[in-house]
């Protein structure tokens, strides 16, 4: 499938008019509620025949964040808890970032539900890591979102 057809199903998905620059197009996608944002980056690798998904999901936390961090390295295992993704933490910026890299070939099938997937799973991660508090409703907060991420 190609990268031009993979943002038009997202444009009909989403209701979005989307640029691309460089093989690369970024929008922003909210929550139903409205209580959260992520921006989504969608970029042709095609050097690698790979479509790349990246998802902005937020500021490590300016207190301590173990739990936070064991919590993601958890969900990382065997993507538990990442509907097929990779957490990290950008060295560059401190945020922290969803990825997953896709062949053109397997979005074929269901590029509208893969994009959907990916985009619900960074939303759960954006307000699991925004709500996060090091207190004993920690827990509470990062695992309420953990039954949508078995997508």
């Amino acid at each position: 499938m190609a990268f031009e057809d993979i943002v038009t199903v997202l444009e009909r998905a989403f209701k979005l008019e989307l640029k691309v620059v460089h093989d690369t197009t970024v929008f922003e996608v909210t929550s139903e509620d409205g209580g959260t944002k992520v921006q989504v980056l969608v970029q042709d690798v095609s050097e690698r025949n790979l479509v790349l998904l990246s998802a902005d999901l937020g500021e490590l936390p300016p207190y301590g964040g173990e739990k936070l961090f064991r919590t993601m390295l958890e969900a990382n295992n065997l993507f538990a808890g990442t509907a097929g993704a990779t957490l990290a933490l950008d060295a560059a910026t401190g945020r922290f970032r969803l990825q997953k890299y896709e062949s053109p070939d397997e979005f074929a099938n269901d590029v509208e539900g893969r994009l959907k997937s990916f985009i619900e799973t960074a939303l759960v991660w954006s307000r699991a890591i925004a709500d996060y508090r090091p207190s004993g409703e920690e827990a509470g907060n990062l695992s309420e979102g953990f039954n949508l991420l078995h997508v």
